[in-house]
């Protein structure tokens, strides 16, 4: 709709410019917002000022005749509330606008950037009367909260009564407007300080603040913006087309041809948010100083919180922290995030671009545009888990409002309000936590709590671990990938209820966001297990980041009472490889860790199971020949018996080689079928990656002949091809130079301090199993000559017996 001089938008009458300066309303209760707007001097009612002849003019022209107003398609029903008496009268208690003190939109700017409670406090003392009215509200309201809860401590009725108080609390806290909602989202995730039925009570709470007035809405871009609001915009929709607690969304067009969505700040939010956190935190202030049993202050708890809302009220900010977002993460596969279009940005309105998308709670849009709403949790998970362990910094808001998924498969970020931090330090802790929690190390998983700082290192937690194994003993009975993560979360959190545990902001935030993802996914299938699609990032991470914490992690994982886990090698590079982001080629790193000097106790235990497969191998192949040779099996196993975990030990290079090609399923087609080879990826050696193709018998895991070990030849001098000591420095010679011949990188780590130490500790370790062998032999040779005359003396005595087996001396004779 194009406006002329006179117009009526939304219930507005604005006559000429020109010749007055005059707006009003049709009706009359707005006309008086507007006059209590224009008395109080609002921050968003901009006088335009020009000087005439020595004479100013003030003009409140709130949309430029130059601005078309578009329909919003797909306004929801009753967004016409602004005409009616419930809606006008909710909006004035919403704006309270009597609370207004000149000092206030240059502290909300000062709040937004460093919080200071101080100063806060003195600004808001020219306003007592605004302020202790709401105080008294306030306190009307919680006091009837608080008198019930006493009084089911006095009567015993506290357990019984749960689910009514975290109810009648969720009421409360949505009644007293956004600060208080916000405070109550935010507890929601905080299992240190309440129970589980609060918890899952107060996650549904929601703001109900109406939208404003469009209006007001371009009174703010205009006062923002500093120029008429049809010189930055083509197009605007005439209702916002989403609205919270602290603003609402338009679209837009700019005169560049950009579709932006124009976010807009609720006016006088800042002020109400400003007396609430005072009053809070002297309410806190009060607890902390007469209720002892509660295990941390709350002072801290409560300036964390507004020092993160003041934040969320500068746009600024916002549109900064989307950037830093995009640049640390805009590598990750379908993850999108808005442009910023400065030029029409300010404190308090925030352009960016348009995105078109379905929110992923929309299950018919979701399917009528054959989205899976599962796949793109996943994308967000694996994105999620980026942010928390790669760079630290996370958005800790991705509610379902926030997220949408694009018909090209792009998973979009929106709303930068609220973002968070986690420290190196407890990047690599989580990760730690995760492997202790695998391995039932409950024990280190308290002292974890102290790295995490969830608890002071005065604290004793010797009773926690007890608690921790009574509940994950029963968890960890099923695999990592089908534990529920909102069951351990819940489960955990009763623990953190009962002990003094004091969660870290970043860390509640990490969790509620993953459970947001988890109960996204599980809308949609039921059997869905967020840790399932998490742990292949984690394992990823164990293998090729080269950080010591993660180092010592991994250490812990694959070795248990100085024995070496195959299977938990294994699944670290099956899960592993699941992750969109494994790369093979830092798997180099990991080799040079184990032939550090850091990695001794480790590199032993990985010779000696090496040893075992060798001597496994070579044991096989002779046992195979000789198998061959007498048509005998059990002739052969009487020469070269079979040893315990043989087998194991003989299938373990066949398991270990096919999870390798399984990860370079490129590389694997690339390579001749015939055969397992081993390769420099491309050629060469320049990018150090690994190229590995395998034959079908290898996939399958049959167990014929092993190709890839066919390089190196078992065949010794001694008996029938045994090797003897004198034969394991050749096959040591063999080794190294096909390893160098097929990976020219190892040559390098071949420099390494272990090196030398891993070559004589398996030369060491051959010798003294081939020299086992070779005395087994000897004895199995007596068995053998038995059996070889046993069946002739059955039939033929013992003259026949003798000349039977003159016939075969090769069988027997050294």
């Amino acid at each position: 709709m194009n406006l002329s001089n006179t117009s009526h938008v939304s219930g507005v009458s604005r006559g000429d410019s020109s010749k007055s300066s005059s707006l009003t309303f049709e009706h009359p209760r707005l006309q008086f917002y507007l006059e209590t707007i224009k008395s109080h001097k609002r921050p968003w009612t901009r006088a335009h000022a020009s000087d005439v002849s020595g004479s100013k003019q003030a003009s409140a022209s709130f949309i430029s005749s130059k601005v078309n107003l578009i329909k919003v398609v797909n306004a929801k029903k009753g967004d016409d509330w602004f005409f009616n008496e419930a809606g006008q009268k909710g909006w004035v208690e919403a704006m309270e606008l009597t609370t207004l003190s000149p000092e206030m939109p240059s502290l909300l700017k000062e709040m937004g950037v460093k919080y200071d409670p101080d100063r806060l406090a003195a600004v808001l003392s020219s306003n007592w009367p605004q302020v202790y009215s709401r105080a008294l509200y306030i306190s009307t309201s919680l006091g009837g909260f608080i008198t019930k809860v006493a009084a089911d401590v006095a009567l015993g009725t506290v357990d019984k009564n749960l689910s009514l108080r975290a109810k009648e609390l969720r009421n409360v806290l949505g009644a007293l407007g956004p600060s208080f909602v916000k405070i109550g989202q935010a507890l929601s995730s905080r299992p240190d300080l309440l129970p589980r039925e609060y918890l899952e009570t107060l996650s549904s709470l929601q703001d109900r603040l109406p939208a404003f007035s469009t209006d007001i809405a371009f009174a703010v871009i205009e006062e923002e913006l500093g120029r008429p609001i049809g010189d930055v915009f083509v197009e605007i929709s005439e209702r916002p087309v989403a609205a919270a607690s602290l603003g609402q969304v338009y679209k837009g067009l700019l005169h560049t041809g950009e579709s932006v969505a124009i976010k807009v700040q609720r006016p006088s939010i800042g002020e109400s948010i400003a007396v609430d956190m005072l009053l809070l935190r002297r309410l806190m202030g009060v607890v902390d100083r007469n209720v002892p049993q509660i295990s941390q202050p709350l002072v801290p708890l409560v300036d964390e919180f507004a020092a993160r809302l003041f934040s969320e009220l500068d746009y600024i900010m916002e549109g900064h922290s989307c950037e830093k977002f995009q640049q640390l993460y805009g590598d990750v596969p379908r993850v999108r995030t808005p442009k910023i279009y400065w030029q029409a940005t300010s404190r308090r309105v925030l352009c960016m671009e348009w995105i078109e998308g379905v929110k992923l709670t929309d299950k018919e849009s979701m399917a009528a545009a054959g989205l899976s709403v599962v796949d793109f949790v996943n994308v967000g998970v694996e994105c999620s888990l980026r942010q928390l362990l790669d760079y630290g910094y996370f958005h800790a808001d991705p509610h379902p409002g926030n997220l949408l998924a694009t018909v090209g498969g792009d998973l979009v970020y929106l709303d930068f309000g609220m973002m968070s931090e986690a420290p190196q330090y407890a990047r690599y802790a989580i990760i730690e936590h995760v492997v202790h929690l695998v391995n039932r190390d409950y024990e280190a998983m308290c002292r974890d709590y102290y790295t995490l700082e969830f608890m002071d290192r005065s604290v004793d937690t010797s009773p926690i671990a007890p608690a921790l194994a009574e509940f994950f003993d029963d968890v960890l009975d099923q695999s990592v990938s089908n534990l529920n993560f909102k069951s351990i979360v819940d489960g955990l959190g009763e623990v953190l209820f009962r002990f003094p545990f004091k969660v870290p902001p970043y860390y509640a935030l990490i969790l509620r966001s993953l459970t947001v993802l988890e109960g996204l996914a599980l809308q949609a299938d039921s059997k869905y297990k967020l840790l399932g699609r998490a742990y292949p990032y984690m394992a990823s991470r164990l293998l090729t980041d080269p950080a010591p914490e993660l180092r010592t992690s991994f250490e812990e994982l694959i070795i248990k009472d100085g024995t070496f886990r195959w299977n938990r090698l294994e699944n670290l590079m099956k899960e592993g490889s699941k992750s969109q982001f494994f790369d093979p080629t830092q798997l180099w790193l990991l080799g040079e860790w184990l032939l550090s000097s850091g990695a001794s106790s480790v590199r032993t235990l990985i010779v000696s199971e090496v040893a075992r497969m060798i001597d496994a191998w070579a044991a096989g192949t002779v046992r195979q020949d000789l198998s061959g040779r007498t048509g005998s099996p059990q002739l052969a196993e009487l020469l070269v018996p079979l040893q315990p975990k043989e087998e194991e030990a003989r299938s373990r290079a066949r398991v270990l080689l096919s999870a390798l090609a399984a990860r370079l399923p490129a590389a694997a087609a690339s390579a001749p079928s015939a055969s397992t080879s081993f390769a420099s990826s491309r050629g060469g050696a320049a990018d150090g990656s690994i190229d590995i193709s395998t034959s079908s018998s290898l996939s399958s895991g049959s167990g014929g002949a092993f190709d890839g070990l066919s390089l190196i030849s078992f065949r010794g001098t001694g008996p029938l091809g045994l090797l003897t000591p004198g034969d394991v420095m050749n096959v040591m010679n063999q080794l190294r130079a096909a390893a160098l011949k097929l990976w020219p990188r190892l040559e390098g780590l071949m420099r390494q301090p272990g090196a030398q130490e891993l070559v004589n500790n398996l030369s060491s370790q051959l010798t003294a199993r081939f020299a086992a062998r070779a005395i087994k032999f000897v004895f199995g040779a007596v068995s053998a000559q038995q059996l070889l005359l046993a069946p002739r003396r059955d039939e033929a005595g013992p003259a026949n017996a003798t000349a039977a087996a003159a016939t075969r001396p090769d069988l027997i004779s050294p």
